[in-house]
């Protein structure tokens, strides 16, 4: 299990949970985040080679959902503003310009090989020198994919992985430039891509992404937002000020339709997987997603069920935030009700909070936005300060 600083980030999310639906606490099997994604996270019955294969298929959801993402010029339009794509190829353009010349060392957390392969072919072909890409994961199953992604493009010399924990690594661990690159002539741009800087407290991934940085480093990192609303009228002077903004739960859908995607289904099918081998949400399983009568063991039609709710929580310095939570149900043997697996949970931040959790939580300074036409993806890109 991975090691958390308390108070941890999903226990925090289950108590919410809890308190706004008839869930009780002790009935939410709470994990870690990177529990999901390195071999030692979830103590299951399974052998060597089926918690590889299902490591490897985790990380093959989450590059599927990517690959579809780029290949759809239409999504997250709107009424004709940048797609998903273009947004992200603009913000990379940006990065290019902000590299002023310098060789980039380009390090990705949490590797992904369709979005990586379409940043690092735009920054070359903008006339960025690239000098190195380091992935770093926790998943150990991710390395070889990355690595036939990605070294046509740049050579094997070029190409080094950490498998490592975020939490545990330092910029000190970076592997040393290859041959005559010098480190005071290459920027590093990193990356935390597909909505992870919503899996977590900012207090906790601020520190992390300043350790794993130095003073004038570029940061992209992208989130699914909402909108926002009017200030809390009961959030304490001592965690907000006047221009706090709170999230618009109430306007969603686009937050839903994610979490009903067949790939993030399927995702909580794996981490389902690892408690009962027989868990299923294919679709001839009809999942049940509404979340307004669970708990306390009531009966349902399926013996698993799919639950999407979207909860409150109150951040320090950033206000009142949304978080996208999916759990999936266990039935307990001999028939004494159900037990639930928090299987994702993800800050949904206005774009202001955003702004708000990157400047307070780190050594950081935000130097501009890519968003998509709809409003539902922005990529924000910061500077590392002292």
């Amino acid at each position: 299990m991975a090691a958390t600083t308390l108070p941890a980030f999903n226990t925090l999310v289950a108590e919410s949970i809890s308190q706004h639906s008839q869930i009780p606490p002790e009935q939410i099997i709470v994990l870690d985040n990177s529990d999901k994604y390195c071999p030692d996270g979830i103590k299951t019955d399974q052998s060597q080679d089926e918690e590889g294969e299902s490591l490897a298929a985790i990380f093959g959801t989450m590059a599927s959902l990517n690959k579809g993402a780029l290949l759809d010029k239409n999504l997250c339009t709107g009424n004709g503003g940048h797609s998903f794509r273009s947004a992200l190829l603009s913000a990379t353009d940006e990065l290019a310009n902000l590299a002023q010349g310098r060789k980039v060392r380009y390090v990705e957390l949490g590797p992904e090989p369709f979005k990586s392969s379409v940043i690092i072919t735009h920054l070359i072909s903008s006339g960025v020198q690239l000098s190195q890409y380091v992935g770093i994961d926790i998943n150990p199953e991710s390395e070889l994919t990355m690595r036939a992604a990605l070294e046509p493009i740049i050579g094997p010399d070029r190409f080094a992985y950490l498998v490592a924990d975020f939490y545990k690594t330092s910029a000190d661990d970076l592997p040393p430039l290859p041959g005559s690159d010098k480190e005071g002539e290459t920027i590093t741009v990193m990356t935390n891509l597909g909505f992870q800087e919503g899996n977590d407290l900012p207090s906790r991934l601020g520190p992390m992404l300043s350790r794993l940085t130095r003073p004038g480093d570029l940061l992209l990192s992208e989130m699914q937002v909402l909108p926002s609303s009017a200030p809390s009228s009961d959030a304490s002077d001592s965690e907000s000020d006047s221009d706090v903004s709170t999230t618009s739960i109430t306007d969603s859908k686009l937050v839903e339709e994610f979490y009903h995607h067949p790939e993030m289904l399927k995702f909580s099918s794996l981490v389902g997987k690892k408690f009962d081998r027989n868990f299923d949400l294919s679709p001839q399983s009809s999942p049940n997603s509404s979340s307004e009568d669970v708990g306390g063991g009531g009966a349902s039609s399926n013996d698993y069920e799919y639950i999407f709710r979207l909860v409150p929580l109150q951040l320090s310095n950033v206000g009142e935030v949304a978080v996208a939570t999916t759990l999936v149900s266990l039935p307990i043997p001999g028939g004494k009700g159900k037990n639930y697996v928090l299987t994702n949970s993800c800050i949904k931040y206005t774009r202001e909070q955003f702004a708000r959790a990157r400047e307070t939580q780190g050594k950081f300074g935000v130097k501009g936005w890519r968003e998509t036409g709809d409003g539902s993806v922005v990529f924000q890109i910061a500077e590392r300060r002292l």
